[in-house]
Formats: C-alpha cells, sequence, structure tokens
C-alpha cells in the first residue's frame, strides 16, 4: 500500500514540474494588434520568472514581414511598436518568436484587418 501512495504522489509531483516548465516557455498574453485608421498598433508582454527572455514582434501582410520589434531581459519583456502606411480592407498577423531561457516561445498569432 505505501508503495502505492509513493507511486502516486511521484506521478503527482511530475506532472506538476512538467506543466511548470511548458507554462515557462509560452508568452504570458497573446499579442495585441489594433488599428487606428491606416496605422496598427502592437504590442505584448512576455513573463517567465528566473528566465533570460529574447523576443521579437513581427507584423505580417500574407507572407511579407513588414515591421517588427525586438526586446531581452530578465523575468519580464515588454514590445511595442506601430506601423504606419497599412492598406485599408488587408488583413496583417502579428506574431511572437523568440525563446525564454533557450527554449522557443510558443504564442498564438493574432490577425486583424486595417
Amino acid at each position: 500500500m505505501k508503495t502505492r501512495f509513493k507511486v502516486i504522489a511521484l506521478l503527482l509531483l511530475l506532472g506538476i514540474l512538467s506543466s511548470t516548465a511548458m507554462a515557462a516557455t509560452r508568452a504570458d498574453q497573446t499579442p495585441f494588434l489594433s488599428f487606428s485608421g491606416t496605422t496598427a498598433n502592437c504590442s505584448v508582454s512576455i513573463k517567465a520568472l528566473g528566465k533570460y527572455i529574447d523576443a521579437t514582434l513581427e507584423l505580417w501582410q500574407g507572407s511579407t514581414l513588414v515591421d517588427s520589434w525586438h526586446n531581452t531581459g530578465n523575468n519580464k519583456v515588454y514590445i511595442s511598436g506601430s506601423h504606419s502606411n497599412c492598406t485599408p480592407g488587408v488583413s496583417y498577423t502579428l506574431t511572437v518568436t523568440g525563446t525564454i531561457g533557450g527554449v522557443t516561445i510558443t504564442c498564438t498569432p493574432v490577425t486583424g484587418s486595417c
């Protein structure tokens, strides 16, 4: 019986450690994209306690990179920028690339129309 409880406790601990490690590789929130006239306003905040963050925020029009902003730091990084001269009615996608503690960032891209 004691062995069974030890195995269950070990599995629970491994599950907690695994989910903590996975959470450390994600952007704290999805990128934010809004438009004011023909200007795209872009931002993202990334948190990872005890980790070095190296990230780039990229604005795409289809397969063409139209602008990007970069920042690095420990524990938390905020990146923001704006891009003027967007084409009305055209769709743009905002993505985040980079690493947190050497592990690739995973973040859901955001798409919006000018």
